[in-house]
């Protein structure tokens, strides 16, 4: 079932520090990648109220610009869809300059999670 989450919303900030950066100075993309994966459970886990997910796939991941050092990552989510043991989110990152009010478009991609119960087996999701 579609989820009515319409507007991404603002889920965490990250400094990129100089333990981000690949040999060429732009982020690791595995970082950004951590970032969305656990950012995207904590809205996920807030907005369903129910912490027991694990991380089924990442799908459809786009990287449209690299970060730099110093920059602020900003990590937006919403809900997409909704299933009985699953549910699946769109996270991105942009980088965001506190400066100006600009910000760029960093990496997008969709997480999908499935609720356990306490045996570690796929349970309905509790609504």
């Amino acid at each position: 079932m579609q989820f009515p989450e319409k507007e991404f919303t603002l889920v965490s900030q990250h400094l990129v520090m100089t333990e981000h950066l690949n040999p060429n100075h732009h982020i690791f993309g595995g970082q950004l990648l951590a970032w969305l994966d656990k950012d995207i459970y904590i809205h996920v886990s807030n907005v369903l109220k129910y912490k027991t997910f694990v991380t089924l796939a990442m799908n459809h991941v786009r990287f449209r610009n690299p970060a730099y050092l110093g920059e602020v990552i900003q990590i937006y989510a919403k809900i997409e869809e909704l299933k009985r043991t699953s549910v699946t989110a769109i996270g991105k990152a942009v980088a965001y300059d506190q400066e100006t009010g600009n910000s760029r478009d960093i990496i997008e991609c969709q997480v999908t999670f499935v609720a356990l119960d306490e045996n570690g087996k796929p349970r309905k999701i509790p609504r």
